[in-house]
């Protein structure tokens, strides 16, 4: 195998070659039992790529990546075996589309959505005030089940607190306690408070911790266009 052998396979599969070469080439793959092995083992990994990577950027990726390291597949100016090559396209080919479908960096669809902060209302030094920010605190630090006994006092005094009912429900649905968190976001929901389309959000969110899809889009329905959160709702449909 060399390099000329190495560009006419090349040529040949990526549908370069004119008329005359192209006959030049099946004469060649007909009387060399040898270069016609060449071909067919390019053939069978070319067909493990396609089946390996089926949307158009990943098989891009891969030629780039290929084609960017093609020099570690020489020896001392010496093309290596096409065999040898192929079996190493192969494994790259594999490795990418295992990257592509697992994507280990990218977070899972609950946690692409979930909230990260609760907002701390401004400190005014009443006692509500005071617990509101102890509660967001604790939420912004991951203390949920401590944010949720916090919470629970703001909502003793004032069970008509949205703002600690909604955060309520946040820390259980963060807490992994989703069938808890329902009660405190569908009653956002029902409501008239700010939250009330987060609550209709967030009790999707919950179903989606439980993997029951078919709830999470009941809920994520119920959203309106005129609502703040409803191009995000729309998004997290399309990802489902």
């Amino acid at each position: 195998m060399n390099d000329i052998d190495y560009e006419l396979i090349e040529h040949y599969f990526s549908g370069q070659m004119t008329p005359e070469e192209l006959a030049a080439f099946e004469n060649r793959r007909q009387a060399d039992p040898e270069f016609r092995e060449m071909v067919a083992t390019w053939s069978d990994v070319s067909d493990t790529l396609r089946q390996s990577l089926q949307a158009d950027p990943q098989r891009e990726a891969l030629i780039q990546t290929l084609q960017s390291n093609r020099n570690q597949f020489k020896e001392k100016g010496k093309v290596v075996s096409i065999r040898r090559f192929m079996t190493a396209a192969a494994s790259v080919a594999v490795l990418i589309a295992a990257l592509m479908y697992w994507s280990p960096w990218k977070k899972d669809l609950y946690s692409q959505y979930a909230i990260e902060e609760m907002i701390s209302p401004a400190e005014r030094g009443s006692v509500k005030d005071s617990l509101a920010a102890q509660a967001a605190e604790q939420f912004n630090h991951r203390h949920y089940k401590a944010a949720i006994v916090t919470l629970d006092k703001l909502l003793a005094d004032q069970p008509g607190d949205a703002y600690a009912r909604y955060y309520r429900g946040l820390s259980y649905l963060e807490d992994d306690q989703p069938e808890k968190a329902r009660p405190d976001l569908e009653a956002i929901y029902n409501g008239e408070s700010v939250f009330k389309y987060e609550g209709a959000f967030f009790t999707a969110l919950s179903y989606l911790k439980e993997k029951n899809t078919a709830k999470c889009r009941e809920w994520l329905l119920k959203i309106p266009e005129n609502a703040e959160n409803y191009d995000k709702a729309q998004e997290l449909l399309g990802d489902l």
